[in-house]
This record gives C-alpha cells, structure tokens and sequence, in this order.
C-alpha cells in the first residue's frame, strides 16, 4: 500500500495539522525518510508528539516504522519498469480495493432522490468520462447534466440546490477555479461527491463522498512522463452499477 492509499483510508480520523504535515511529506518523501522527527517538526512547524499521534493514526507503531515504510515506497518509486500493462491492472485493483470502503448506501440513495445530478470535470478525460456516465443516467430515468466549462458552471450555480447532487471530477483536487463553487455547494447543503486521484485533497476533504482513484506514473521517454486516468473510468462505470443495482432492490 503507498502513503497516498493510506491517507485516503484514514482520511476520516486527519485533523488539519495532520494534513499539514502529510502535504510535506507527500512533495519531500525522500527528505522525510532520512530525517529525524524534529527535523520534520521544525519543518513542519509542529510538535513531535503531534507527528507521533499522526503515524500511530496512519497504522504505524512509531515514528522509525514509518520512515521505513516511506524509504521502502521511495526505492518502489525510482524502480524502473517496462512492464506497462501491469501497471494499468495494478492501477484498477487498486482502485476496486478503494471503493470496498464507500458508503454505498447513502451515495446511491442521494443519487436515486436528486432532482438533477450535475456532473464537472476539471480536465477533458473527466469530462469525457462524466459525458458517459451522464447518457447511462437517462437509461435509468435520472436527470443528469454534465457541465462544460467553468463559465456554465458558474451560471449553473444559482440552480444548484439541495435536492441535487453534484459529481465532480479531477486528477489533483486542487483546481484553484472551483474552490469557491464547493464553498458554496457546502453553505448551501448541496450533496457533492468528489472523483479524485489516492490521497488527500481539497475536493475530497469538502465532499459529503469522497471516491478515489489510482494513477501510476510511467516514463515514455528519459523526461516524459505519462499519467492514464483509466482508473477513473472504472470508478465512474461502478458507481453506474452500484446505482443500477440499488434501483433494481427498490
């Protein structure tokens, strides 16, 4: 399991200098894992005993177990592969494991009860891949709206309300343009539920469902890197199917 796995499987228990310190260490993992705890305290502008309670909620029995853990993901990391396919199944078990945790009741009962579901995604995939789940939505007799661009969606907003729910999808989470819109969908109460890649994210942490998926990597060339999102069509085509199955039992 990778740090950015264990942080969304306990993003429930994070306070918010929790997720200070995590940030840190997700963008310096390899410092992180050569340093002391008080130089991640110092660093971090905490304490020791709150980095000790923060890796004793990750799982860990102290401080040295996570350091080794975090050395361990870093040599996993620089392992060159040429073995692509594996990395995409790898990426979709992942990504299945992870929605074993969802609240599928509750999400699939807000969907069932929304008068319109409004779908946005920050990128073309996610648009693309919310394109598709919204035209699967009319076979089940769901009024479903997928938004082009951040101009409509703002024009949208003021038809946005509680008994919608929103679909929002993104690799990073952090889309700076789209900060103030969940602001507002959480003064309003609007039910929204954030698609997102492993780890901790804005998206996620103000969303009433946060769902997650795997994106691993991969190097084409010596400097180009390559991202496929095409775990995130898998969690879009699940959550079709958990609706599907929920409508069928009622």
């Amino acid at each position: 399991m990778t740090l950015e796995e264990l942080i969304t499987d306990h993003q429930k228990k994070l306070g918010d200098l929790d997720k200070v310190i995590l940030r840190y260490v997700l963008n310096n993992k390899e410092v992180v894992s050569q340093i002391s705890i008080t130089d991640l305290a110092k660093a971090t502008y905490t304490s020791k005993s709150t980095i000790l309670r923060l890796v004793r909620k990750l799982g860990f029995a102290g401080f040295s177990e996570f350091k080794y853990f975090l050395k361990a993901s870093v040599k996993k990391e620089k392992a060159p592969t040429e073995m692509f396919s594996e990395l995409q199944l790898a990426d979709i078990i992942q990504t299945i494991k992870g929605l074993e945790h969802i609240e599928w009741e509750a999400l699939t009962d807000h969907l069932r009860n929304a008068s319109t579901i409004y779908c946005y995604g920050t990128g073309f995939t996610q648009r693309k891949a919310l394109d598709e789940f919204a035209k699967n939505l009319l076979q089940l007799g769901k009024r479903a709206l997928t938004i082009p661009n951040k101009t409509e969606l703002d024009m949208a907003m003021e038809m946005i309300t509680k008994d919608d729910v929103v679909i929002i999808a993104s690799l990073s989470g952090e889309t700076e343009n789209i900060k103030e819109n969940l602001f507002m969908w959480t003064l309003k109460n609007v039910p929204v539920m954030s698609i997102t890649r492993f780890g901790e994210n804005t998206f996620a942490n103000h969303a009433d469902f946060a769902l997650h998926y795997k994106v691993t990597p991969f190097s084409v060339f010596k400097e180009k890197k390559v991202e496929s999102l095409v775990a995130l069509a898998v969690v879009v085509d699940y959550i079709f199917r958990k609706l599907t199955e929920s409508m069928l039992e009622k």
